[in-house]
């Protein structure tokens, strides 16, 4: 005959303690996802407006945009990487770009990688 009796844990209270740890590994991954999608606040070409400032020609007077030079020279299909200002940086899809739009592809054309954009 079986009888039920009380077992005390032997680990104590240096056992692994599951809700604490699945508590720990939610907050590590919400404050990541914080400083993920905070972090875009502070890339250079987020200040710059949506239409760029025209550049005088001393010679004519008239006004010539002259959009911000940055080159993308490799992408995954939905990530790419982008040398602008002689600082590297990954751009996903629908990340704004250093001339105000909005990247949604990215496609190789003839050797050398290009943005479409909106």
């Amino acid at each position: 005959m079986a009888a039920a009796t009380f077992q005390p844990n032997l680990m104590g209270s240096i056992g692994f303690n599951s809700q604490i740890a699945a508590l720990s590994i939610c907050a590590v991954t919400a404050v990541t996802a914080i400083f993920y999608v905070a972090s875009y606040q502070s890339l250079p070409w987020n200040d710059v407006p949506m239409e760029p400032a025209p550049e005088i020609a001393p010679a004519s007077g008239t006004g010539t945009a002259s959009p911000p030079k940055f080159e993308i020279v490799f992408s995954d299909g939905d990530r790419s990487l982008m040398v602008y200002g002689g600082y590297v940086y990954i751009v996903r899809l629908g990340d704004k770009l250093p001339d105000g739009r909005r990247a949604i592809g990215f496609e190789k054309r003839e050797g050398s990688w290009s943005a479409m954009t909106l």
